[in-house]
């Protein structure tokens, strides 16, 4: 999915998204309390499942040529379909001197569908996910 007006930076030889990632990553490096910071961490929203086709009956369909029952194209004949984990990856996983990590996102925007992944993060991880926006003044949690 795209950004609007974003621009890949390169910051350390590390490679970001946007302009607001790289400054936001050089303020972390410039704090004392950081112990370690993970870049693009990724972690499963939802895991893989299967549903029943809904194109054939037991992965069977009737030839369009002959009329004789062949395998579902769809499910390859066995019935059912396997949909793909729903994966998330954040900005940062940042871990403090303190012990405890905190996993951030960088926004300039936030489409309609963050919101959606945001509370599906929250759900299955049990911790705020948390978005910062750079103001005037510093940085701030939104």
């Amino acid at each position: 999915m795209g950004k609007i007006n974003s621009r890949k930076t390169t910051v350390d030889g590390i490679t970001f998204d946007s302009q607001t990632e790289s400054e936001f990553y050089r303020h972390l490096m410039g704090r004392d309390d950081v112990k370690d910071i993970e870049l693009q961490p990724h972690f499963i929203l939802m895991d893989e499942f299967t549903v029943s086709c809904g194109r054939c009956v037991k992965g069977k369909v009737s030839s369009p040529k002959t009329g004789n029952p062949i395998n579902c194209r769809t499910c390859r004949g066995t019935g059912e379909r396997t949909r793909r984990p729903w994966t998330y990856t954040s900005d940062f996983r940042i871990i403090w001197d303190a012990g405890h990590e905190d996993i951030v996102d960088v926004k300039g925007w936030a489409n309609e569908r963050f919101p959606l992944v945001r509370k599906m993060f929250e759900y299955r991880h049990g911790k705020e996910l948390l978005v910062v926006k750079k103001q005037k003044n510093g940085w701030r949690y939104v």
